[in-house]
């Protein structure tokens, strides 16, 4: 694994190896990262993603830089001729300093050209596609609420967005229960349907996408929702709202689940729009969990990508696979 941009073909010992490495160094603060430098590149805004990680990166020992989208990524208008390097001269020049580059970028496509051309590893901290930073932080908290052997019933309900589809593709290669309802109009193509059930089948999970929350409720044992207007679309906030009337989660909702049934949101969260704030600061949510643990499997990611004695350690484990 030389860069970090999805949880796309990941195994269930490579996703497994590095929530234990996140663990194991939050309980031994081994600075793993000394003298490691890690570049900032943030196109969208951020809270969670910037300052957890960043904490993560100063616990193991290690630096942040940051620095403007505007000096380091192309401008992203057609033009003929731009004062801008091309990406492959920008990437290879912060390499001379970095050890790693951390970007939020509007465009999946962003990540994979600097990732083709980058000698240090970079790291998906969201584009339009997926979010793996945070379902490796999601798939901690559930690990650490139910433990490592059990295989659990997710319902997510909202939007097919890039959470929705990092979160399942880990669940799903760890062999859990994952069950989606979202109205048609912001659902699955067919193609990723056929996607995430081919998962499933590979490492023993399931499936289940519906436009009706009853129908995938039923023995959940984790709900899960997100915004329903994500970075990027605030222009079809009108619109895409008038699509999830009867899909808030509310007290109704969640006793629609099992009874011990948890909570959980990657935030930020709007309060009255696809949660209410009972069920947001109800005893059964996870979300403050979550928060926390975008700084814990953070520490995984980076050390497995840049630490020297952790990945070597990673490398020899899977080798032996």
């Amino acid at each position: 694994m030389n860069h970090f941009l999805s949880l796309t073909g990941l195994l269930p010992d490579e996703l497994n190896n590095l929530l234990d490495s996140a663990t194991e160094l939050q309980q031994s603060g081994e600075q793993v990262l000394f003298n490691k430098h890690v570049l900032f590149v943030f196109e969208k805004p951020s809270l969670r993603t910037v300052l957890g990680t960043e904490v993560a990166v100063n616990q193991l020992g290690g630096h942040v830089i940051h620095a403007k989208p505007e000096i380091m990524l192309s401008p992203g208008k057609n033009v003929e001729y731009s004062s801008r390097e091309s990406v492959k001269d920008t990437i290879r020049n912060v390499s001379q300093w970095c050890d790693s580059i951390f970007a939020r970028v509007y465009s999946h496509k962003t990540l994979t050209e600097m990732a083709t051309v980058s000698p240090i590893p970079v790291v998906n901290a969201l584009c339009e596609t997926y979010h793996p930073m945070q379902a490796m932080a999601d798939l901690l908290t559930i690990r650490e609420y139910f433990g490592t052997d059990e295989k659990i019933a997710l319902t997510f309900i909202g939007d097919a967005n890039n959470v929705a589809r990092s979160l399942f593709e880990g669940l799903l290669t760890l062999g859990h229960d994952v069950r989606f309802a979202g109205p048609d109009s912001c659902s699955w193509k067919p193609e990723e349907i056929l996607y995430f059930e081919k998962l499933a089948l590979s490492y023993g999970g399931q499936f289940t996408c519906s436009s009706r929350p009853e129908e995938v409720l039923p023995g959940a044992q984790v709900v899960y929702t997100d915004t329903f207007v994500s970075m990027g679309e605030e222009h079809l906030a009108a619109e895409k709202l008038g699509f999830f009337h009867g899909y808030q989660v509310d007290a109704a909702m969640m006793a629609q689940a099992e009874p011990e049934a948890v909570f959980m949101h990657c935030q930020p969260a709007h309060r009255g729009v696809e949660v209410t704030s009972e069920v947001l600061d109800a005893p059964c949510s996870l979300v403050m969990k979550q928060a926390f643990n975008r700084m814990v499997s953070a520490k995984g990611v980076f050390a497995r990508l840049i630490a020297d004695p952790w990945k070597s350690q990673a490398e020899n484990q899977l080798a032996t696979l």
